[in-house]
């Protein structure tokens, strides 16, 4: 094996180490972001239940759409009396 080779044999070895420890830090964040989704998701199942949405109900857009007019027409009055 020439002098050259060796070399760019090096340089190769380099780029994977690189390319793997990337690799971990992305495996790292994607692990976090999975996390917090998870945590998002049953923080906005407690919070739909305490306000009387059923969570396993919003399947549909016509569901979300109906709780969502639901919910502004109870705001309305409040807002009409400042």
């Amino acid at each position: 094996m020439s002098e050259h080779d060796k070399q760019r044999l090096d340089e190769l070895e380099l780029k994977t180490a690189y390319l793997l420890a990337r690799q971990d830090e992305q495996d790292a964040k994607m692990n976090q972001i999975m996390a917090r989704l998870a945590y998002i998701e049953a923080r906005q199942y407690r919070i739909l239940r305490e306000i009387g949405i059923e969570p396993d109900k919003l399947d549909t857009l016509q569901t979300a759409q109906a709780d969502a007019k639901a919910i502004n027409l109870s705001v309305l009055p409040d807002q009409r009396l400042n």
